[in-house]
């Protein structure tokens, strides 16, 4: 099959949550079919690298400059428009008209759109199936960013944000054959909104399925852990680790929760907070007081400070979709404690977890002081992962739908 698929940004190295998602799923697919990639370039120093990955193993790699996280020329357009910031952020006319472009020169079998604010792409493209993939039901994560927000007036613009982004997320189906979601629960929240929206309410319960994602387990075998030296200060604390991208407002509101809430709990059990991940935002900088809290910034390979943890920390009250940090911290043997928003989508009552959940700071921090003192079942951790998230089952799932087209609406 011919297939185009449309990112955000350029999936590798696979370091960020969506990149550890995408790299494999276009590096799979590339090696069974013709893929063409499109995507945004951001202006990173490792992207050059990621295009000559991928234009070695894809039938075309096509790029457009993308827009800073924050772009004030974006947000000016996008607060007299009916659609969300992130679809003003990831469209761009240059690269619509290379795929244009390109479906003319190569038509495409299947688009494959990954996230909502890139389904623009694929609504005036002509394929026998369309698949948007959804790495979280963004209305969902706005939600609850607002339930959680102090100042009112970011609280207001996020409500007005989530009120965009709904009437978005419930819209753009129409344009697709599926609409996959990476978890059943975000599947769940999906209908529920759906409910109040009667005209493409039906369509997206008849289109609507879950596919969990894969991630590359081999960058995470036992083989390498002889290599991975020990990030950590030769001290007698413990350690815990919070890894994530901390300009992400879910990652800064968990970062400080954790240091302001549940912390102070602990400060008899000699431990130490270390918050790993890429572009902290200035508040989180701010927590930074060594030897008790440690911010890293980025960091060249996540795998050394999972290996060595103690513990790794989801403490996230704001998201959706799955934290594939979870399932990096078990492919590496390390055990966790989560939320139950940072777990969201990862087990069910007939799949129950292998981590400890706790909501309030007082049980977070009793489930942390548990856990600091059980055995490990490193293999056993590694193999949940395994069995559940493997990039072959993802692409197999992903080619049938991609096999499978439903009836076509009018739109």
């Amino acid at each position: 099959m011919r297939i185009f698929v449309f990112v955000p940004q350029i999936p590798y190295p696979a370091k960020s949550g969506g990149r550890i998602v995408t790299c494999p799923l276009v590096e799979e697919l590339s090696r069974l079919h013709e893929v063409h990639l499109f995507t945004l370039t951001h202006g990173e120093a490792e992207e050059k690298a990621g295009i000559d990955h991928f234009s070695n193993l894809c039938a075309g790699v096509y790029t457009a400059p993308g827009t800073s996280r924050i772009d004030i020329p974006v947000l000016g357009r996008s607060f007299f428009s009916r659609y969300p910031y992130k679809v003003h952020r990831f469209t761009s006319r240059e690269l619509a008209q290379k795929a244009a472009r390109a479906a003319e020169k190569h038509p495409p079998d299947v688009i494959h759109c990954q996230n909502f604010y890139m389904a623009l792409y694929a609504r005036d493209l002509a394929a026998r199936c369309k698949v948007l993939y959804q790495e979280n039901f963004e209305t969902l994560l706005l939600e609850r960013w607002c339930a959680n927000a102090a100042n009112p007036i970011l609280r207001r613009m996020i409500q007005i944000e989530a009120r965009r982004t709904r009437n978005f997320e419930m819209e753009c189906p129409v344009w697709f054959d599926w609409l996959a979601t990476i978890s059943g629960a975000d599947e769940m929240h999906y209908r529920q909104a759906a409910e109040m929206f009667p005209g493409t309410r039906d369509l997206i319960h008849s289109r609507i399925v879950t596919v969990r994602p894969g991630i590359d387990l081999s960058y995470y075998t036992t083989r390498q852990e002889q290599s991975l030296s020990n990030p950590f200060p030769p001290r007698a604390m413990k350690n815990l680790v919070f890894t994530g991208m901390f300009g992400y407002e879910a990652n800064v509101d968990g970062a400080a929760w954790m240091v302001k809430e549940v912390m102070p709990l602990l400060e008899r059990e000699n431990l130490s907070l270390w918050l790993v991940g890429q572009k902290p935002a200035d508040t989180v900088r701010a927590l930074h007081n060594p030897p008790w809290i440690h911010v890293t910034g980025a960091v060249e390979d996540i795998r050394p400070y999972l290996h060595h943890a103690d513990l790794s920390v989801v403490p996230l009250r704001i998201g959706g979709g799955i934290r594939l940090k979870i399932l990096e911290a078990l492919a590496m043997g390390c055990q966790v404690v989560s939320t139950p928003v940072g777990c969201e989508g990862l087990w069910s009552q007939e799949d129950p977890p292998v981590w400890s959940i706790a909501e309030t700071p007082a049980d977070f921090a009793e489930s942390i002081r548990t856990c600091l003192h059980q055995e490990v079942d490193r293999a056993g951790l590694r193999r949940w992962v395994s069995e559940r998230f493997s990039p072959t089952r993802f692409i197999d799932e992903l080619t049938n739908l991609y096999s499978c087209s439903t009836l076509k609406s009018t739109t």
